[in-house]
């Protein structure tokens, strides 16, 4: 066999295994992904919070210090951008970060509904999410 025909084989399959494994990354993994993903939302209002502000949102629904800092500025940036955000554990819906004027609306599956008011503090809301 010639070495360029030898060579044009070695390539071919370099790239399919660098095709597969790019398509396997993109595409294949997402069904199984675990954890924790952050997802802004559309929204009519929109709100810039410090990153104090979204320490104490996110400690106040739950989150341990390592998920407000692998997490937080996503949270801060989707708010900022978006004006809603969903976070999903493990593939469920479980908090929901909504903004109207200088309130923040937070929805959790297990602690009910909260309000954050960014001059003021929290206020408790009434009512659970089914």
């Amino acid at each position: 066999m010639s070495t360029n025909k030898y060579r044009l084989r070695i390539y071919k399959a370099i790239t399919a295994v660098l095709l597969l494994s790019t398509a396997f990354g993109l595409f294949g993994c997402s069904r199984f992904q675990r954890g924790i993903r952050v997802i802004p939302l559309p929204n009519q209002d929109v709100l810039e919070l410090s990153g104090a502000n979204i320490v104490e949102l996110m400690r106040g629904t739950g989150f341990s210090d390592d998920q407000i800092a692998q997490y937080g500025a996503d949270v801060q940036g989707g708010l900022a951008r978006s004006g809603r955000v969903q976070i999903d554990v493990n593939g469920r819906a479980e908090v929901i970060f909504a903004v109207q004027s200088r309130d923040v609306y937070i929805g959790t599956k297990l602690r009910g509904i909260f309000v954050y008011n960014v001059d003021t503090g929290w206020s408790r809301g009434g009512g659970r999410i089914q």
